[in-house]
């Protein structure tokens, strides 16, 4: 078979997502701990990654994986697999010429990883953004079919030097980008888990679209709306150079209507830039906008989970979402940058939600603490 060598996003590696049950007999098939197809940031063996280089974490979910797939012994003790998991690790740290990480299939913009999850890992945690795999011949041409055309022309049209987030291709691995790691993002798949399939999603703001791109590889079926269509073309553009299905629609909140509410919200620095910003800037028009009808819409569009994050004010905005609405129950992802500013990524849960539960037990297994 012919393999091909390519430069390849990190972030798309383990953007699939299909049942645990399926990924563990596939596991128990091949032998191999790579056919694991989930996020990155939830993947056991990413976890155990940063348990060595972050000291927080534990790698005991992935002893359990590599148990129940047959890749180390049942016997095996959590601290004799750490020591090996730590020599294998530094070994691939330090190896120039350790095998490249295998890709068996391309499957809804996602690259499924068949071989070198742990280099994968390796490489996420060391904070690259692309790494070099391997590829089969049918794989290859799929992926350079990903055709940028659309793109192109949208750049051109608006005069773009610039994009807030990075574009998952190779033809713009080198452009300047304003907001280039993936913490948010990182974070935000970390808390959804497997949960994408069957379920939508809204983005406020979504500006070029990165988060509803990566959650509709994720299985949610997305939706995006901005206000400004230069950075619509670009969403779009990329919705069609990803072969993605996202809408996105060019309006301001208050005018974005639907008839059914959303399973999970994305509003990142939204208020902030809604209701702060411009009574900052003392834009006339923020002090007309009834602040408590647009938190009452957005509480109505919610119907389980609202992913925030906040301008320089956290405790601000925290107190008045919660009293506004009722996502009462808040739970903080972290502090974030963002482009040199500090802000807080959270969210915010309906008590009686179906999916409260689920949440808060995943916040609490992989962001107590934090």
């Amino acid at each position: 078979m012919t393999m091909y060598d390519v430069i390849v996003p990190v972030n798309l590696l383990f953007a699939s997502q299909p049942r645990l049950a399926a990924s563990r007999r596939s596991c128990t098939d091949s032998g191999t701990m790579s056919t694991f197809p989930i996020p990155i940031v939830v993947l056991t063996a990413m976890e155990a990654v940063d348990c060595i280089f972050q000291g927080r974490g534990n790698v005991a979910s992935y002893h359990q994986d590599c148990v129940a797939s047959g890749l180390c012994q049942p016997d095996i003790s959590e601290t004799d697999f750490l020591l090996n998991f730590r020599r294998r690790i530094r070994g691939l740290r330090w190896n120039p010429f350790c095998h490249r990480p295998i890709i068996s299939d391309l499957q809804n913009d996602c690259l499924i990883v068949q071989d070198g999850i742990e280099l994968c890992c390796l490489s996420k945690a060391l904070g690259k953004s692309w790494v070099k795999v391997s590829m089969p011949e049918d794989v290859h041409a799929r992926w350079l079919a990903r055709s940028t055309d659309d793109l192109d022309n949208a750049v051109v049209r608006f005069s773009r030097k610039s994009f807030y987030n990075p574009v998952e291709h190779p033809a713009y691995r080198k452009a300047k980008i304003g907001r280039p790691d993936s913490i948010r993002l990182d974070r935000i798949r970390k808390l959804l888990g497997p949960i994408g399939p069957g379920l939508c999603g809204l983005d406020i703001g979504c500006n070029m679209g990165y988060t509803s791109h990566h959650l509709q590889r994720q299985g949610f079926r997305m939706t995006g709306i901005d206000y400004d269509e230069n950075h619509l073309a670009v969403a779009r553009a990329l919705t069609t150079t990803y072969g993605l299905d996202v809408r996105f629609e060019n309006c301001y909140f208050r005018q974005f209507q639907t008839d059914k509410p959303f399973d999970v919200v994305v509003a990142l620095t939204v208020l902030y830039h809604m209701f702060y910003r411009q009574e900052e800037q003392d834009i006339p028009e923020c002090s007309r906008m009834d602040k408590g009808a647009v938190m009452k819409k957005l509480d109505a569009l919610t119907r389980h989970a609202l992913l925030w994050e906040s301008g320089p004010d956290p405790g601000r905005e925290i107190d008045f979402i919660r009293s506004n609405s009722g996502l009462t129950d808040y739970y903080s992802l972290g502090p974030t940058q963002g482009t040199g500013k500090k802000r807080e990524l959270g969210v915010f849960l309906r008590p009686d939600s179906s999916l409260n539960d689920y949440l808060k037990k995943r916040h609490a297994a992989h962001f107590a603490g934090r």
